[in-house]
């Protein structure tokens, strides 16, 4: 090889590399690349329910499509943590100085439009993302439906009295669930959406003649009792002593709470 033709090579082989890398860079600048993060922070935590319920958080602030839009949502259910469980594909525009008026012009921007892919676990946003990648030729904004209510209905509160009050005198613990699935009243609908309440979970547990019952939803929790001989009772415990790490929202948890006073 002639002199200097080994250098000639490298040069070549660098510049070659640096065109290839420019040619196959997804779309985006500094302003998108922002723009996606916040919004991946934002939504990473509280944790969604599910890709739909990440979407409508995204989606939230961000009501023009023609600068943020949701393109795919994907769910990948999962009891690890660490695992994803559900990832977004969504687009980001930024106009440049295209809409900025004549008198604030520095220097001219072009319009930028890129695509980001978002994978969240339970922690929130994962990989450091998210990342920048293609755009999907002629794809079209994804618009999640709109999210079930959740809660414990108000009537539930007497209908948990009602029920626990005609149980037999030592009922088994099937039968309680049976009874309150056929005595309960139906969840509402919600005037906004349409959409009937999530259905709240239902949980008994029977010992020596207590019974104790709970109905779970959208973080409240009902709980009731009756006491072997005792009359019906059904209260809303404080949210400090249902929450995970305390005694929890459960059929047992509702005997032990009937006996523990309230917090102050």
């Amino acid at each position: 090889m002639k002199p200097g033709g080994m250098a000639a090579l490298v040069a070549t082989v660098l510049v070659a590399g640096a065109v290839v890398h420019f040619v196959t860079r997804p779309e985006g600048n500094e302003n998108t690349d922002r723009k996606a993060r916040q919004v991946a922070d934002r939504i990473g935590y509280p944790r969604g329910t599910d890709g739909n319920a990440y979407a409508r958080s995204a989606l939230e602030g961000n009501p023009d499509q023609k600068y943020f839009a949701v393109l795919e949502i994907t769910d990948s259910p999962t009891d690890d943590p660490r695992k994803v469980r559900a990832s977004l594909l969504f687009r980001v525009h930024d106009p440049g100085t295209s809409e900025a008026p004549p008198t604030f012009r520095l220097w001219e921007e072009d319009p930028v439009t890129a695509c980001y892919r978002a994978t969240f676990n339970y922690y929130g946003v994962t990989d450091g993302g998210p990342d920048r990648v293609r755009c999907p030729d002629g794809a079209k904004p994804v618009v999640p439906p709109p999210a079930q209510r959740t809660g414990v209905p108000e009537n539930y509160l007497d209908a948990f009295r009602t029920i626990l009050a005609a149980l037999p005198a030592t009922p088994a613990q099937d039968d309680v669930l049976a009874a309150l699935r056929a005595g309960l009243p139906p969840v509402p609908v919600d005037e906004q959406t349409k959409l009937p309440w999530v259905e709240p979970r239902l949980d008994a547990f029977v010992r020596n003649g207590d019974v104790g019952v709970i109905a779970a939803s959208g973080g409240q929790c009902l709980a009731g009792v009756r006491p072997a001989g005792g009359t019906a009772e059904a209260w809303y415990p404080p949210r400090v002593q249902t929450q995970p790490g305390e005694y929890g929202c459960s059929g047992q948890s509702a005997l032990e709470l009937y006996r523990v006073p309230p917090p102050k």
